[in-house]
């Protein structure tokens, strides 16, 4: 027996899994938010692996550029998401809810970080 799916529910389906597909730009964001964080520093004049701790100034310029390339993948897997729950696919939370997680979870990983390096210069 062969089930058909009408358009509505075969677009649903298709944005559930652009969602999901969205989630792997994360690999490909990570490698370049650390290209982006370490070229912005060392354009600005901080040498990467130096032995002074950068500052304040520097870990804004370089750090802010690098976390929003990051966070670019959670864009797409969101929307894509929130359209297939729209269309009647309530799995569509799930992908959204990863990508708002992953991005949120290395913004605040790296904001601890950078609070930890100017407390302990």
């Amino acid at each position: 027996m062969t089930t058909h799916r009408t358009p509505l529910e075969a677009e649903a389906a298709t944005n559930l899994r652009r969602a999901w597909w969205s989630l792997l730009g994360f690999v490909v964001t990570f490698v370049l938010a650390f290209v982006v964080g370490e070229g912005v520093a060392s354009a600005l004049g901080h040498p990467s692996g130096g032995d002074q701790p950068a500052e304040l100034w520097v870990m804004v310029a370089a750090g802010v550029p690098a976390l929003l390339v990051f966070a670019l993948p959670a864009v797409p897997a969101v929307l894509y998401g929130r359209r297939a729950v729209h269309l009647g696919e309530p799995r569509g939370r799930y992908p959204a809810f990863i990508a708002v997680v992953v991005a949120v979870g290395f913004v605040m990983l790296n904001l601890g970080s950078g609070v930890a390096v100017l407390l302990a210069g």
